[in-house]
């Protein structure tokens, strides 16, 4: 008996490839995750549709839907699908009083894929505040926010990024936005959900930042001016990280690429004397084979001055950044930042640390 078993196991080793794995043909989605953006609760559940084809010759129709959240119901076409057919997966979210970024997980299985296709609903889920004057303690004019500023976060040029704040309407009138806001620059479009706000009704300003109109790159920290309904003004201080987009690259063009190469990154001044201005050089190297721009050298202090001989170099070309640091008034350790923004698309920022001790 067990050489039989042996037998048996050993046959199964020299079947085919083919024979060992199933197939699998898969529905082409048209798209496998959606951004519901923010949910306010008081509004109820909202729905996204997911869309799917069937490329293959084989019908195929859906066997199981799960989902890994109670608040997330699915409803599907029960169908079978010939090729060229459309399915329809329609998905509800339920906001719940947990808070915060979501992602719900949707799998979907078919007669032709047991293994199932991965969805993703994402979102972030606002519930109702307990308290609505502690939630919005920062007043502009009936216009009640969390935070007295607006944190972008990281944008980047390939596409704009999106920010839902919430806002509560203290007033006794609607609030709504001015139609043109000349108080925005290029780069910042705004727009208010709902356009009418009632008096005691929480909606959303929403920001969309545009990297590539920004056409800067690096920190900034900005005040802008909001226009509303009967000549009054939304002042408020919006911050932002905004970096150059690049698509991955393959291994093979690693070495080919343009390559930013610093002779130092952490320099140590030591002990400095607070009246007394000094200098020092940092080479950069193009250590790639295609030509590098630098984009923007900046440093995190006005102290700190910042000269560069050239900002395109050829390949195995190389280039001095002279910086000097004025300590006046300043005394004890101290830490200054040199921001480098390139077209190295494997490092397109290097930041190089500069040291110091201020008697």
């Amino acid at each position: 008996m067990f050489l039989s078993l042996t037998l048996s196991l050993t046959g199964l080793l020299y079947l085919p490839l083919g024979a060992q794995t199933l197939e699998r043909k898969t529905l082409t989605w048209e798209q496998k995750k959606i951004d519901i953006g923010a949910i306010l609760e008081e509004n109820g559940p909202v729905q996204a549709e997911f869309f799917a084809v069937n490329n293959h010759p084989d019908s195929i129709y859906i066997t199981l839907v799960t989902t890994d959240c109670g608040c997330t119901t699915v409803d599907f076409s029960k169908d079978t699908l010939s090729r060229e057919n459309i399915a329809s997966i329609k998905v509800q979210f339920d906001p719940d009083h947990r808070g915060g970024e979501f992602s719900k997980v949707i799998i979907i299985r078919t007669n032709q894929d047991i293994y199932g296709d991965t969805l993703y609903l994402e979102g972030i889920n606002m519930p109702i505040p307990e308290n609505i004057e502690m939630a919005y303690p920062h007043r502009i004019g009936d216009l009640g926010l969390k935070l007295s500023a607006v944190n972008m976060g990281n944008v980047f040029t390939n596409e704009p990024k999106i920010k839902y704040i919430e806002v509560h309407n203290f007033g006794s009138m609607e609030a709504s936005l001015e139609k043109v806001q000349e108080g925005l620059p290029a780069y910042l479009l705004v727009s208010l959900q709902p356009e009418n706000l009632k008096p005691g009704q929480r909606g959303l300003l929403i920001f969309s930042y545009d990297g590539e109109k920004k056409n800067d790159l690096g920190y900034f920290d900005e005040r802008v001016q909001i226009g509303l309904n009967g000549d009054q003004k939304l002042d408020l201080r919006i911050m932002s990280v905004v970096y150059e987009y690049f698509s991955p690259v393959p291994k093979s063009m690693e070495e080919v690429v343009p390559k930013l190469g610093l002779s130092e990154t952490d320099i140590d001044l030591r002990e400095i004397s607070a009246n007394s201005k000094i200098s020092r050089s940092i080479t950069f190297t193009n250590m790639g084979k295609e030509p590098l721009q630098i984009r923007k050298v900046s440093a995190n202090c006005s102290c700190v001055e910042l000269n560069l001989e050239k900002d395109q170099l050829e390949p195995g070309e190389r280039t001095d950044l002279k910086f000097t640091f004025d300590p006046k008034g300043r005394k004890g350790i101290d830490h200054k930042h040199i921001s480098i923004f390139s077209n190295d698309p494997l490092n397109p920022v290097r930041t190089i640390v500069v040291k110091s001790s201020v008697r």
